[in-house]
């Protein structure tokens, strides 16, 4: 009797299926892969100890909370993402390859008394990997494990993780401050002193005068000021007078929930050098903090003449001239009030609130009420007003000198300030109440139209 073809194919297919399945889930080993020389949770590893010829070991180890610390008696703070990341290269520190199974001599690496070694403490057990010569290609170096009498070759940039100073593991920043609970900053030069305060997420000048603020200029300098890190250390506690205070280029006071931090900036030349009222010691720091520091009053002020952000409002209105509109939202659709509550286009009613929303100064001419006639703000070519949704919503003005001369000013309803305006912006207000006031296409025609069949 003959074999079934088809019975033939199926009992291939299902033994190639079975062999499919059995090598997925027994997949033979990775002749290729990277050896491992320490294979270790991340997390087990409580303490790491770098020791480098000629030099005192650097010992570190995790604290009740985690974080990483100095230990062995040296008191400064560790950066716990440097020396995090330190651990994190240890638990899973694979070899380039194996050279040999079995070393009894160990010197011709340089694996007996090595140049670096960094031993690692678990809750139960440690190891030490010790780093020796750099290996005739000179793209790797020679390396052992304590007790394994393999020896291995790695990759330089391996070494080089662990080849680390005090210095590149300690915590650089000048200033501790808890970024949530900053309430207060003050920028101190030998020409002007100024003062922010944020109440809620909204910060405000309130030295010299109060005035609004630029959030994102202020909040670059709460965060140029929390973050400025030393890149060298200078002098260790500072009393040497080698390096002076007595000009300094700036002097900021930021007040958090813990109470005020004080950061001195000098320089001498090109070169930028900080002390901080959180650690002892002179600090050579980045020219670029120097540069955040040195701002003028109008750098961090508010040049937007709105303060409503991008969700549509509950009511606009605006007078151009002779043109007045009265727009009104409600059950999502824009009506004009000032033409019997005729339903609008969303796009012309979008584009005269982006032209108003972006209605930004280029000057702040005078800060003083009275000089506001002077601008001619008190015979404004437009008054724009606009309230927001909610029930404490409160209406922003805006006044806007004639449009015909290339100099426009500005003012808020209640403030003194006078802004300097483009010409063109302005103008733009303009057309947008003239768009909203024409009526839609195809209503005049289709009337005309019909007039002409009657006739």
């Amino acid at each position: 009797m003959k074999a079934n073809p088809l019975v033939i194919a199926v009992a291939l297919l299902a033994l190639l299926g079975g062999a499919v399945w059995y090598t997925r889930e027994n997949p033979p080993p990775d002749e290729d892969a990277a050896p491992k020389i320490v294979d270790v949770e991340e997390d087990e590893i409580r303490s790491i100890t770098l020791r480098r010829a000629g030099e005192e070991a650097i010992e570190m180890a995790r604290g009740e909370e985690g974080e990483w610390e100095f230990a062995g008696g040296l008191a400064v703070a560790a950066d716990d993402s440097s020396v995090g990341l330190l651990a994190s290269s240890l638990a899973s520190l694979n070899a380039e390859r194996v050279v040999s199974e079995s070393v009894v001599d160990w010197s011709p690496y340089e694996l007996d008394d090595p140049a670096l070694a960094v031993s690692y403490r678990l809750e139960e057990g440690g190891g030490e990997v010790r780093f020796g010569r750099d290996t005739p290609t000179g793209t790797g170096v020679f390396a052992r494990l304590e007790g394994d009498t393999r020896l291995f070759t790695v990759y330089s940039y391996n070494r080089n993780s662990f080849d680390k100073s005090v210095f590149d593991l300690r915590d650089k920043r000048l200033l501790k401050v808890d970024e949530d609970t900053v309430t207060r900053i003050e920028l101190e030069t030998a020409s002007r002193m100024l003062a922010f305060e944020r109440d809620g997420g909204d910060w405000r000048i309130v030295q010299p005068m109060e005035a609004r603020a630029d959030d994102f200029t202020v909040g670059d300098l709460s965060r140029a000021v929390r973050t400025a890190e030393m890149t060298e250390i200078l002098e260790e506690d500072g009393d040497s007078g080698a390096h002076s205070f007595d000009r300094p280029v700036a002097s900021v006071r930021i007040t958090d929930g813990g109470g005020t931090h004080e950061l001195v900036v000098a320089k001498d030349g090109d070169d930028h050098f900080a002390r901080s009222s959180d650690q002892a010691g002179v600090y050579a720091v980045s020219s670029t903090l120097g540069g955040s520091l040195d701002k003028e009053l109008a750098d961090f002020r508010s040049r937007k003449l709105f303060d409503f952000g991008f969700a549509d409002p509950a009511r606009v209105e605006v007078r151009a001239g002779e043109n007045t509109v009265l727009i009104a939202r409600s059950d999502g659709k824009w009506t004009l009030e000032s033409d019997g509550g005729r339903e609008l286009e969303g796009e012309r009613v979008q584009t005269l609130l982006d032209r108003l929303r972006n209605l930004t100064a280029t000057e702040f001419p005078s800060d003083r009420a009275e000089d506001q006639s002077r601008y001619g703000l008190d015979a404004p070519a437009i008054e724009a007003a606009v309230t927001p949704e909610g029930e404490d919503a409160e209406t922003e003005s805006v006044r806007v000198s004639s449009t015909e001369s290339a100099a426009v000013y500005a003012a808020r309803g209640g403030e003194p300030t006078t802004y300097k305006v483009e010409q063109a912006a302005a103008q733009n207000i303009e057309r947008s109440v003239e768009d909203i006031l024409r009526e839609p296409e195809g209503e005049e025609g289709g009337a005309d139209s019909g007039e002409e069949g009657e006739a």
